[in-house]
């Protein structure tokens, strides 16, 4: 089992890094902003698209949504910055767990996430109750 670790968690956007050998599962519980809950509390309404892959693997490794293998990563290692080089996200079954199959070999990715619709931002205004 690889172990996971959220490395940055925003209103806006969350990293996630995934070490070690085998499989690692990041759930929409592991996305959320504190005090943030998705529209309707129901995960077909959420929307959370990979916006940038950084991975070194010992051999192929895969990122799978729903069953399916999103993106295939060769043995080696690379970077992908796909809103900021091509100007897209991996959209593929974007309201679905994310798993991360790194196989036997070790290896290390890290993805970064856009949250988009169905997250509701925190209110961090501070009014008055006369203001409210």
């Amino acid at each position: 089992m690889a172990n996971l670790f959220v490395l940055k968690n925003t209103r806006r956007q969350v990293a996630v890094k995934i070490t070690g050998t085998g499989q690692a599962n990041i759930y929409l519980a592991n996305i959320l902003y504190p005090g943030q809950y998705a529209n309707n509390q129901t995960q077909g309404n959420v929307l959370w698209p990979i916006t940038d892959i950084a991975y070194d693997v010992g051999n192929a490794a895969s990122i799978n949504r729903n069953g399916n293998i999103v993106f295939a990563m060769n043995a080696g290692q690379n970077y992908i910055g796909f809103t900021k080089d091509i100007g897209v996200s991996l959209i593929d079954d974007a309201n679905a767990n994310v798993n991360v199959n790194l196989g036997a070999a070790s290896g290390t990715v890290i993805l970064q996430f856009s949250k988009e619709a169905g997250f509701v931002d925190p209110d961090r205004q501070n009014l008055e109750p006369k203001d409210r």
